[in-house]
């Protein structure tokens, strides 16, 4: 059996590919059969974290060049992923019954994964909520700032009231400190189920780092089986959080379904 979990923010710029592609390798680096989707369409950039230049993309699937598993690169950790291209107006652009047809694709791959964590795009738009609404589990990327705050509540009330989406597990990057990012969630979720009946659940954090910089900058993942440091803690951590994260009941068409 697959778990999906989407990974979505409410703003860019708030390092949610960077969570995306470290938390995937992670549980890749556990020996758990882990695949990454990035699924921000059209605007696809997991592959430069990752360092990677796949042959193939989303859109030669969608386009009809490829089939499901043909788009799938493995990554020296044993990675799976597919990427979902870059500024491509096929993907831009997709319909509903297109979106769907990734969606149930994804019942044809000959192996399943353990794991399916998928990249969305940032906001609530229509392929972003579609994705959400798809995967069994929600992770919502936050920082400490008010447009953040802001812009991820937005996202969650468009998820509850749309897809009667409930549960959502909330990662505080750009953090200094885990009594800071423990507050900041503290406020968050205050604000959050003051006004909407959802479930938050905190799931770690990842402080401020040069070291991860350096990793964006160089295109060389954080994460990899040659490095253990405080920096990929954070991740192991989160990764070992994920069981506690409730699964959503949308009624919608699921991957692996």
């Amino acid at each position: 059996m697959t778990t999906t979990i989407a990974i979505a923010s409410g703003k860019g710029g708030v390092g949610k590919t960077t969570i995306s592609v470290n938390l995937s390798l992670s549980l890749a680096l556990q020996s758990k059969e882990t695949l990454l989707l990035d699924a921000d369409l059209g605007m696809a950039n997991s592959h430069i974290l990752l360092g990677i230049n796949p042959k193939f993309t989303l859109d030669d699937f969608v386009t009809g060049k490829s089939s499901i598993d043909d788009v799938i690169t493995i990554t020296k950790d044993k990675l799976k992923f597919i990427s979902g291209g870059s500024a491509i107006n096929n993907l831009l652009n997709l319909s509903d019954l297109e979106r769907h047809k990734i969606i149930q694709s994804f019942n044809n791959i000959k192996k399943r994964p353990e794991y399916m964590l998928i990249d969305v795009g940032a906001g609530a738009e229509a392929s972003s909520m579609s994705f959400m609404a798809s995967s069994d589990k929600i992770i919502i990327v936050l920082t400490g700032e008010p447009t953040s705050f802001i812009d991820a509540y937005s996202l969650i009330k468009a998820a509850f009231l749309d897809y009667k989406i409930n549960n959502f597990g909330i990662v505080l990057n750009m953090t200094v400190s885990e009594m800071q990012a423990k507050l900041n969630f503290n406020k968050f979720q205050s604000i959050t189920q003051k006004f909407l009946d959802v479930n938050l659940k905190y799931l770690g954090h990842v402080n401020s780092s040069q070291r991860i910089r350096n990793s964006i900058i160089s295109r060389t993942p954080l994460m990899s089986k040659n490095n253990k440091n405080s920096d990929t803690q954070y991740f192991d951590n989160i990764s070992q959080a994920l069981s506690l994260l409730d699964s959503n009941n949308t009624g919608s068409i699921k991957f692996f379904d």
